[in-house]
């Protein structure tokens, strides 16, 4: 009868001994191998927001600027964070109807994501940022107003050398 206990416990003793090295096999599959899950904390935790570079004024020989900054603004929008907006008020402000709200919403879910700002509007007009600054409380976290610096060109000259391409 020992004989027969012996054998049974070698086939289990087996059977545990193949369970813990398929978990270690699995676990140092998810830990080393697999770069999803540290991808999907990234994205996560990492708040990405872009940053336009600024650059200096280019001046010519009698000290009149050939090439200036100024700033302007882009209306970013987070999708998920949009719940209770007030649309009417966000539409009026930015002139657009709630069709077009509705599709740029979903826009920019589709493009980033529902986590991930993306433009609203960009290069609003010198009214339609005061309108929005003054508002933008009200419309939660949702949307923000970005900065970016962009070039202006007071002589169309020289644009090889300055970069400007449009």
């Amino acid at each position: 009868m020992p004989v027969f206990n012996q054998s049974r416990s070698r086939i289990i003793r087996l059977i545990f001994l193949l369970c813990f090295v398929i978990i270690i096999a699995q676990l140092f599959h998810l830990q080393v191998l697999s770069g999803k899950y540290k991808r999907m904390a990234d994205e996560n935790a990492i708040f990405e927001k872009r940053i336009y570079p600024s650059r200096g004024i280019i001046f010519d020989r009698k000290n009149k600027a050939i090439l200036n900054n100024t700033l302007m603004f882009d209306l970013m929008v987070t999708p998920s964070e949009v719940k209770g907006v007030d649309t009417t008020l966000i539409c009026r402000l930015l002139e657009i109807d709630t069709a077009e709200f509705r599709k740029r919403v979903f826009n920019a879910r589709f493009r980033n994501g529902p986590y991930r700002p993306s433009i609203f509007e960009d290069l609003l007009t010198p009214e339609k940022y005061a309108r929005l600054d003054e508002n933008i409380w009200r419309f939660g976290n949702g949307f923000f107003l970005q900065e970016r610096p962009v070039r202006l060109y007071p002589f169309y000259s020289a644009a090889h050398i300055l970069g400007f391409i449009s």
